[in-house]
């Protein structure tokens, strides 16, 4: 939610390669020498926007996205179809101006994974409109340049617009050229607006503070120029990564240290608090890392995911780094981190707003690139396949603002549980709370796909990194044509079978996550005998390709983690997927409510607003209210856990994965009522375990975290007599 505070609720590879190809430069090491004047590269190379897409649940998945509310929004969304960034709109839900640009970031890629024509019109549309009306100054989007104005124009959203702009020059070749072009006069005039402070202060309104601080979504936009279209002017993109960093907010120095970073849920909110601001801050250091060779930013890149998730973090499997770190605290959670609009803490009845989820996922696929380190992928992992689904209804025309480890209700709450957000802020809905989330949803799933592979700059390597069903196509180095089709039911299933065609040699990775790492997961290359995998210190997994066709199998043995949390609960993971006590519910439809707060700033913003624009229900979606039909104060013998898979009997898993009783795993578990009360209108924390039996000992059922809409998550235990 945006209001006024304290409220809210080095190479040239153009020269190398044409754009898109993958070159994979073998000639630079990641390393902490930085040479002056250069932009060191990443580890990794992300791959062209569209050579990557999902296959079997995963193009499913991608359907139903297709289908579902971000597939439409550009159809009716006020936001989007009436927003002043589109040919006769007229109207942004805040000064932020950000939710066209928004959905643009987020549907470009959705649109060439599927190749849909129908998207890819509306993704079109958009582009030509906006290229076409590029100010002479460079200016993209609305808000023309006013003479001696005393409020300057935000920036802002163009943050987000440039992100789609980039993949749509990686997608589609045809409008590379021009969109570069139009990038390159944009950064000239960024330079100088940074180089003669008319970027703006916080001062200058709360649109001003939320710029002011997250500067690192322009830095990767400037860092992706320099790395792929430089055009000679690198000099002046290095310039203006620094300008942006230095006059921005420094995460590193003033909030990601153990002296100033918060150890409990705060009650006091800046932008610092912020749950998204921290969510996308996550990589700042990372992309920083790049232009100044610090090895200090590249300690303060781990040591604040070491902070966000040790203090705030939501229970989803292992993480040895932060039980290193961190051995007195709840540091097993690769997952979200809680913030319902603000950091929560560890109570697992405080929220997480799903637009910090969506953020998360793509901050940290940005630090896996950059650096490599094998928890941050574990945690990407988590983050998709439990967190993100979690907080969408299966057919993705709904959503929370704010999802709960422990939920035992979606629905208006008055007294609420949040830091500062609204009472319908986890009704699964259209515009629960604000919109934001609304716009920005649809980024997560289709950037997850387009990070799932990366190359190697240091060798001849393609990597599959974020496991699941997808394929790639492309060109590796000059001139060798690589397919990969990867037939998975991961992480439902645990076995992955690659089908590999090359027309030269190379060396093809697979990550090996942290919790597969064991004697029991193996590989067979070409039918032969399966052994054991022998992953590197880099946790890859290597099989050189010699001839032009492979076929490889991983069977990664996913054992069952239980790991201890708040007062003693347990939190239960098998591979990627968290489990929780499924809590059965029935549900109740209304319209979809539009969000006040937003409407009344369209009020004040657009006085002339076409009445259409303010109705106070959206008539094209439903909100819906989910109340408990069973029992949700329950405590379980975790020592009964068993697991019931029949993943390897299937072929196919369900066109709707995520919806009630369509997972092929599930688990029991002897389990019986404890007295356990409310707090602040939902679940009190769990009592401390282990929980006396206040009525008989039944068989409790564990299905997937996302699977449960309303459910138990850390699990309070029950006394064993």
């Amino acid at each position: 939610m945006y209001s006024a505070l304290p409220y809210f609720s080095q190479q040239d590879v153009s020269q190398q390669a044409p754009l898109l190809r993958v070159s994979l430069i073998s000639s630079f090491e990641i390393s902490d020498v930085h040479p002056a004047c250069t932009v060191l590269p990443p580890l990794y190379q992300r791959l062209p926007t569209g050579s990557i897409k999902p296959a079997g649940w995963a193009l499913d998945q991608a359907r139903i996205q297709a289908d579902g509310l971000a597939g439409h929004l550009r159809d009716f969304d006020s936001y989007v179809n009436g927003s002043i960034w589109v040919e006769g709109g007229s109207i942004e839900y805040s000064d932020m101006h950000e939710a066209a640009p928004y959905w643009f970031n987020g549907q470009v890629a959705l649109a060439f994974q599927l190749q849909d024509q129908r998207l890819i019109g509306h993704v079109r549309s958009f582009l030509d409109w906006t290229l076409a009306h590029q100010g002479s100054d460079g200016w993209i989007g609305p808000e023309p340049f006013v003479a001696n104005a005393t409020i300057p124009r935000l920036v802002w959203p163009r943050y987000l617009m440039l992100l789609g702009l980039i993949q749509y020059a990686e997608a589609d070749t045809t409008q590379t050229t021009r969109i570069v072009d139009a990038m390159h006069r944009f950064v000239a005039l960024a330079n100088n607006i940074w180089k003669t402070g008319q970027q703006g202060v916080p001062s200058m309104g709360f649109q001003f503070d939320y710029q002011y601080v997250r500067w690192e979504e322009l830095v990767y936009v400037l860092q992706w120029l320099y790395d792929n279209a430089p055009r000679g002017q690198e000099a002046l993109l290095l310039e203006t990564m620094q300008l942006v960093r230095n006059q921005g907010f420094s995460w590193k120095e003033h909030w990601y240290t153990d002296a100033d970073f918060p150890k409990v849920p705060v009650t006091s909110f800046t932008q610092e608090t912020h749950g998204v601001n921290n969510a996308e801050a996550l990589k700042s250091e990372a992309l920083a890392w790049r232009f100044t060779g610090d090895a200090t930013d590249k300690q303060s890149t781990f040591d604040r995911l070491d902070l966000i998730y040790g203090y705030h973090g939501r229970a989803s499997g292992e993480d040895f780094h932060l039980r290193r770190v961190f051995p007195q605290i709840y540091v097993t959670t690769p997952g979200t981190f809680a913030a319902d609009e603000h950091l929560a803490g560890l109570d697992p009845s405080r929220g997480t707003e799903l637009c910090a989820v969506v953020e998360q996922i793509f901050s940290l696929a940005t630090i896996y690139q950059t650096f490599g380190n094998n928890s941050v992928a574990d945690r990407i992992e988590k983050l998709a396949y439990n967190a993100l689904p979690a907080g969408i209804m299966h057919d993705w025309w709904s959503h929370q603002y704010d999802q709960e480890v422990n939920q035992i209700w979606a629905q208006t709450m008055d007294p609420l549980p949040w830091g500062n957000n609204g009472p319908n802020s986890n009704v699964f809905g259209f515009e629960p709370n604000y919109p934001c989330c609304t716009v920005n949803h649809p980024q997560a799933y289709p950037k997850f796909w387009a990070h799932s592979f990366f190359a190697n700059h240091t060798s001849n390597t393609l990597i599959h990194a974020l496991l699941g069903p997808a394929s790639f196509s492309g060109t590796l180095g000059t001139s060798n044509s690589v397919n990969v089709v990867v037939d998975s039911l991961y992480p439902f299933g645990s076995t992955l079978r690659y089908t590999v065609t090359a027309t030269r040699p190379f060396t093809f990775a697979v990550r090996v996550p942290s919790w597969a790492q064991n004697s029991l997961s193996t590989i067979s290359v070409d039918g032969k005998k399966a052994v054991s995998l022998t992953p590197g210190s880099d946790s890859l997994q290597l099989v050189k390709i010699t001839g032009k066709t492979a076929t490889i199998q991983f069977s990664l043995h996913a054992p069952v983690q239980i790991e201890s949390r708040f007062n003693g609960a347990v939190a239960v993971t098998r591979g990627a997927l968290n489990y929780a006590v499924e809590i059965s519910y029935n549900t109740t439809t209304a319209p979809g409510l539009r969000s006040v707060q937003a409407l009344n700033d369209v009020k004040r913003l657009f006085p002339s607003a076409p009445a259409q624009y303010l109705t106070a229900t959206d008539p094209t979606t439903q909100d819906n209210t989910l109340l408990p039909t069973s029992e949700w104060r329950v405590a379980i013998d975790p020592s009964t856990i068993a697991v019931h898979d029949t993943s390897s009997t299937l072929a196919k898993l369900p066109y709707y994965v995520w919806a009630p009783d369509n997972s092929p795993v599930t688990m029991t578990a002897l389990a019986c009522q404890i007295t356990w009360g409310l707090a602040s209108g939902t679940a009190s924390a769990p009592p401390v375990s282990p929980n006396k039996c206040v009525g008989p000992v039944f068989t409790a059922k564990l299905v997937p975290f996302a699977s449960a809409k309303l459910r138990l998550g850390e699990i309070p235990t029950m006394q064993v007599t």
